[in-house]
């Protein structure tokens, strides 16, 4: 196993988790933002993309388990990173704190990990460890993967072109990630430029995104109302009032045009397709904030969980 495998597990759960995970809300209203609040705190940068995910919550759930899928349809790699490591994100990782900067990615992650045996696998693999910190090749010549303990139940991680990137993951100095903690389990606060480079969106979710590119900052969850209904939710931070509502009529207008599209092309409203998910969109706006909620059918969330 090559030394990019070790994080093939990582990035599909959290990049599909962000999609369906808010299903947690069903069995557990607890809030963990304490929680969050204290991971985000490890992470660099004001002008991060920043991901949280309580993976705790999702194995509660049974989400979890519904999105990893059965062992035997796990990747041989994968298989022998567990075996050698004795580290499982099914059964060891409790939550995810992630930042995406200019081509590096950072990781707080935490869970109970082995440490000796993680080490040891990284120079079985061609890496090699000083004092705790380890560093192993990457996918590409300029790909290099570091992480430490940073604390007994939280391990750093960085990806990027240097060997002491985690580093960059540390205790709170007053300089990490400036983030105002959604209720939610699981969230993304999204800079209105990294929207440029979200080129493999779906086509509906596209639709959306000239819209958004003059907001300061975006913040997506996935949580539930008080009927228990899952929900996406979107709060977007204008310049101003008058660019809030602005905003709010663009997004009524895109929302509109997709329908439009769907009845042109004689197509039921499919509560399992995204298009389905979006075109029920409701946007209203408090001075300069815009906020939105999508509803989400269960056959959605299943329709999504079978995909992976």
């Amino acid at each position: 196993m090559n030394a990019r495998a070790q994080l093939r597990w990582m990035l599909p759960l959290a990049l599909a988790a962000c999609i369906i995970a808010g299903t947690a809300i069903y069995w557990h209203r607890a809030r963990s933002e304490a929680s969050s609040a204290d991971l985000v705190g490890y992470l660099p940068g004001a002008n991060s993309m920043v991901v949280y995910i309580d993976v705790a919550r999702l194995r509660q759930s049974g989400i979890l388990a519904k999105l990893a899928g059965t062992k035997s349809a796990e990747d041989p790699d994968y298989r022998q990173f567990v075996e050698g490591t004795q580290f499982d994100y099914r059964e060891d990782l409790d939550a995810i704190a992630a930042a995406f900067q200019d081509g590096r990615v950072y990781f707080a992650l935490r869970g109970r990990f082995h440490w000796s045996n993680i080490a040891g696998y990284a120079a079985s693999q061609g890496g090699s460890c000083h004092n705790h910190f380890c560093v192993t090749p990457g996918s590409q010549p300029n790909r290099r993967i570091s992480f430490y303990p940073l604390a007994p139940d939280v391990l750093a991680m960085a990806v990027g072109p240097d060997d002491f990137g985690a580093y960059q993951v540390a205790r709170p100095t007053g300089h990490g990630a400036a983030v105002a903690m959604p209720r939610d389990p699981v969230w993304a606060v999204i800079p209105a430029a990294a929207l440029a480079g979200m080129d493999t969106l779906p086509a509906a979710a596209k639709a959306f995104v000239p819209a958004l590119q003059s907001a300061d900052k975006i913040v997506l969850s996935i949580g539930a109302d008080s009927a228990q209904q899952l929900q996406l939710g979107v709060h977007v931070t204008c310049k101003d009032a008058s660019g809030a509502a602005a905003l709010v009529t663009q997004l009524d207008a895109i929302t509109k045009a997709l329908r439009d599209a769907l009845a042109r092309e004689h197509k039921q409203l499919d509560p399992a397709d995204l298009a389905g998910v979006l075109v029920a969109g409701n946007f209203h706006r408090d001075e300069r904030q815009v906020y939105g909620i999508w509803p989400i059918s269960k056959t959605f969330v299943d329709a999504i969980a079978g995909s992976y």
